[in-house]
């Protein structure tokens, strides 16, 4: 049924054409400007889902790099700690095979007794390692350091069997700081205290690398050091034998060499009964040092693989960094060309629109003065 148009109508829909056609232009100019898709929640509501979630992953994978940046650091300083333990144990372990050689003068193995003293010391100053401001070997105590050594080379007690072998007391030698707690390490009675505890926190520093995943990089001073009292196995003339009692702690054993090394010079034995007398003395600091640097080589091992692990995470994760970058590119970055295009077309629309409406607009008076 026809029904009559009038000029009103054909204005009105004119004005709303033109408006519909100038907010393409103005949505096609902001995105050129900004070269991005979507300027606002209304533009793409799914997948502004989408780049949200992006984004919040992107900013995960980016603290979780920071963290394991951090994690390797400190396994780093720690690995760096052991393997200089290490070469100290291995350089004690060969003083101590030379002192046992009977060659040697009693001003000799004095001298040798010096160097075995600065080894000791160096041991001290590996054990209250610091990264930054923050010991590594002490747990969450972090502040202050975890051991304290009391060497007391002028009062140190020690004892001459008649068979001249010499046993020191090394008590109260090496204290460990732990908690608000200190611990003699050449004790037995807080062994199952001072052990790495998995579900005791403040034994461990960790840093998260995933989501619910804390990755722990500490090595407790205990473990670091050695701890407690074991019988060591050794050929006693040619027969098995035991000695009870010798000390697990690197410190101690240093510190006793140096005293065992320096009481020696004042046994007065004959020649005769001084290569025994030396072997007997020196042979278990001997096997103990191989068992040290065992120990220290296994947790230069679980550190090693800490950080590998790590390397895979952090490689992991630049993959994933790549792959959510994309994802968000994808949803929020323009395409320039195709911007550009469907600008133009819809500026020669509105261009053309506005040459129409100069002939559908009702003429006025000033149109017949002409």
């Amino acid at each position: 049924m026809p029904y009559r148009v009038t000029n009103s109508m054909m204005v009105a829909n004119y004005n709303r054409n033109q408006n519909a056609a100038q907010m393409r232009m103005d949505k096609f100019q902001t995105q050129l400007a900004t070269q991005k898709k979507i300027a606002r929640l209304s533009d793409d509501p799914v997948n502004i889902v989408k780049s949200l979630n992006a984004r919040s992953r992107l900013y995960d994978v980016e603290q979780y790099r920071k963290n394991i940046d951090d994690a390797k650091a400190w396994l780093t300083q720690t690995e760096s700690a052991l393997i200089e333990l290490n070469e100290i144990i291995k350089r004690g372990y060969d003083l101590a095979v030379q002192a046992a050689n009977d060659v040697y003068s009693d001003d000799e193995r004095t001298a040798l007794s010096y160097e075995i003293r600065q080894l000791r010391d160096q041991i001290a100053t590996l054990a209250n390692t610091t990264i930054g401001d923050k010991y590594v070997f002490g747990g969450y105590n972090v502040s202050s350091s975890p051991f304290t050594f009391n060497p007391n080379e002028d009062f140190i007690t020690y004892t001459v069997s008649q068979d001249k072998l010499i046993t020191v007391d090394s008590s109260g030698v090496v204290m460990y700081n732990y908690d608000q707690y200190q611990f003699d390490l050449y004790d037995d009675d807080y062994t199952e205290f001072i052990e790495p505890d998995p579900d005791n926190p403040k034994q461990h520093i960790g840093y998260e690398i995933n989501i619910g995943l804390l990755f722990d990089v500490s090595i407790s001073g205990a473990d670091f050091m050695g701890y407690g009292k074991y019988d060591l196995p050794i050929i006693n003339d040619g027969e098995k034998d035991t000695i009870e009692g010798v000390s697990g702690n690197v410190y101690i054993t240093f510190n006793e060499l140096f005293t065992v090394l320096n009481a020696f010079t004042e046994l007065n034995v004959t020649d005769r009964d001084r290569a025994e007398i030396l072997h007997k003395n020196l042979q278990p600091f001997v096997l103990r040092l191989q068992e040290m640097q065992k120990n220290t080589l296994t947790q230069l091992s679980e550190v090693g693989g800490r950080i590998s692990r790590l390397d895979l995470m952090a490689d992991r994760y630049s993959k994933d960094e790549i792959n959510y970058t994309q994802m968000k590119s994808d949803v929020e970055d323009l395409d320039l060309a195709e911007a550009l295009m469907w600008f133009s077309m819809t500026e020669s629309v509105y261009r053309a629109s506005l040459g129409v409406g100069g002939r559908i607009l009702p003429p006025s008076l000033i149109d017949f003065l002409r």
